[in-house]
């Protein structure tokens, strides 16, 4: 057991505010604080939280909120107290030739049932849409302006720094939106470049925007400052769960790789003795001599002249 001792400064949790409402005038005419108040808490650290104005914050069910007092630490696991564990083909077995029961609302997120095979887990494919800010048009853009200093949106022209792999870029301009694709992922059909790509050799990987040049969005952002921008839709496919993404197995511990987390690595340091029957020996050693006392302290004597 390790004991760590921490440090914590009680006065950034500490009420120095006073409201209006515990400041009253003594017989002198004087304002003084009325420490007897209700909501008077200065100097001190509340049970619960409370506003600029000393009244207790309630949450969305009416009920007070604790104040707590945060205390960061670190667990750290090192990882080669996990070990090693092997994926093995696994199918629970079931206690009657009946088929599984599945309960109600049941979904592969809630864990595995004995006895189903890999396919009773998989999902099909969904697409998520939505709508967003025009912010990754200027991804796509090309480095050429038209006439009013706008610009160019070229068709299939791939922004990306893996252009072998990944396709940003547009795929659609017209008068009225403009079409374009985010980490889209090519496929090259055997080809070993990626210069001629059409919309058909574009998969479904990445997420498809469509972005409307007359149409606007007024809004307000967190900073409580007003916004516009073009209208944008968004649409990525989710392939679902299926054969290439996913499958059962149970995560065995051998007794053998017990604290073990890579293969071993083996160093082996070759120790090479001459003996004094070697004839370089000695003339070797002179080499190392810088006078001759060193002759004489050497190896204790071992070099005589």
């Amino acid at each position: 057991m390790k004991v760590i001792d921490l440090k914590i400064c009680l006065e950034d949790y500490t009420v120095r505010n006073i409201p209006l409402s515990v400041i009253k005038i003594d017989d002198n005419g004087d304002e003084i604080i009325d420490y007897t108040h209700p909501n008077c808490y200065y100097g001190k650290i509340p049970i619960y939280k409370i506003d600029d104005d000393g009244e207790f914050i309630l949450d969305s069910f009416g009920q007070k909120q604790n104040k707590t007092i945060d205390i960061n630490f670190y667990l750290t696991q090192k990882y080669e107290d996990i070990g090693i564990y092997t994926d093995m083909e696994f199918v629970g077995q079931r206690i009657t030739d009946l088929p599984p029961v599945i309960p109600p609302n049941y979904n592969p997120f809630m864990g595995r049932l004995p006895g189903v095979p890999d396919n009773f887990y998989y999902t099909p494919p969904v697409t998520v849409t939505g709508e967003t800010d025009d912010n990754q048009l200027n991804y796509v853009k090309s480095l050429r302006l038209d006439s009013n200093n706008q610009p160019i949106y070229i068709p299939y022209l791939n922004v990306s720094n893996n252009k072998n792999t990944i396709f940003d870029g547009v795929t659609e301009d017209t008068p009225d939106f403009i079409k374009f694709i985010i980490g889209g992922g090519i496929d090259l059909m055997g080809s070993s470049n990626a210069t001629n790509i059409s919309f058909n050799n574009i998969t479904t990987y990445g997420v498809e925007y469509i972005t409307f040049k007359k149409e606007f969005i007024k809004t307000i952002n967190n900073n409580n400052q007003t916004v516009t921008y073009k209208k944008t839709q968004f649409s990525a496919n989710y392939g679902g769960k299926n054969q290439n993404n996913i499958g059962v197995y149970a995560n065995l511990k051998q007794e053998e790789f017990l604290g073990i987390v890579f293969k071993p690595e083996i160093s082996s340091d070759v120790f090479i003795n001459r003996g004094i029957a070697d004839i370089f020996e000695r003339h070797g050693l002179l080499s190392e001599m810088r006078s001759t006392d060193d002759i004489d302290n050497f190896r204790g004597g071992y070099l005589r002249t």
